[in-house]
Order: C-alpha cells, then structure tokens, then sequence
C-alpha cells in the first residue's frame, strides 16, 4: 500500500512538474505574442500617413509662428551690438593705459626682486 501511495504521489509530482512547465512556457509564448503586437501596431501608428502629415503640419504651423519673432530678436540684437561698441571702445582706450602702467609696475617690482635676490649681478 505505502508502494502504492509513494507511486502515486509520484505520478502526481511529475505531472504537477509538466504542466508547470507547460504553463511556464505557454506565458512565455504570450508575452512574445503580446511584444510583437504592440511593436507591430506602433510600427503601423508611426507609418501612417495622417501622421506624417500632422507632424509635418505642426513643424510647419510653428515655423511660420516663430521665423518673425527670430527676425525681431535678431534685429534687437543686433540693435544692442551697434549701442554696445562705442562702451567697449571706450573701456579698451580706458582700460589700456592701465594695463600698460600695471605691466610696468610688475616689470619694475620683478628687477627689484632679482637684485634683491641676487645683489652680485649687478
């Protein structure tokens, strides 16, 4: 009887093993199923026509909104470019002289260092 019931149990195991198997590689099947229509049905929405011409037509619509404020901003920069070279014509004559002084100096403080440092080589 224990016989028995050990073959049963058995018998029962192995089946129980198959269809999970079985059931494991049927929702894998599904899922395959399933990837390749939603990638058929998007490669199907992105070719469609209307579509393409929708895209076409907003790209279109907001070019034509846009080209005259491009035109505007461009104008009003180059409007600020005119007012901006007198001031930094006026900031390089200013700034120049400065610079020349400033080089001077630090030319003049470096000679009296390399004395200072090396009172020999005079």
């Amino acid at each position: 009887m224990k016989q028995f019931q050990i073959a049963v149990l058995l018998a029962l195991t192995v089946t129980h093993g198959s269809f999970a198997e079985d059931g494991a590689n049927r929702m894998s099947q599904y899922i395959e199923k399933i990837k390749a229509k939603i990638s058929h049905d998007f490669r199907e929405f992105v070719n469609k026509p209307v579509l393409k011409e929708h895209a076409e037509s907003f790209v279109e619509d907001r070019q034509t909104e846009l080209e005259p404020l491009a035109v505007k901003i461009q104008g009003q920069l180059q409007d600020m470019e005119e007012r901006f070279k007198p001031v930094t014509e006026n900031v390089k004559e200013n700034v120049n002289p400065l610079i020349a002084s400033l080089q001077q100096k630090m030319e003049s403080i470096l000679q009296m260092l390399e004395e200072h440092v090396n009172p020999s080589s005079q």
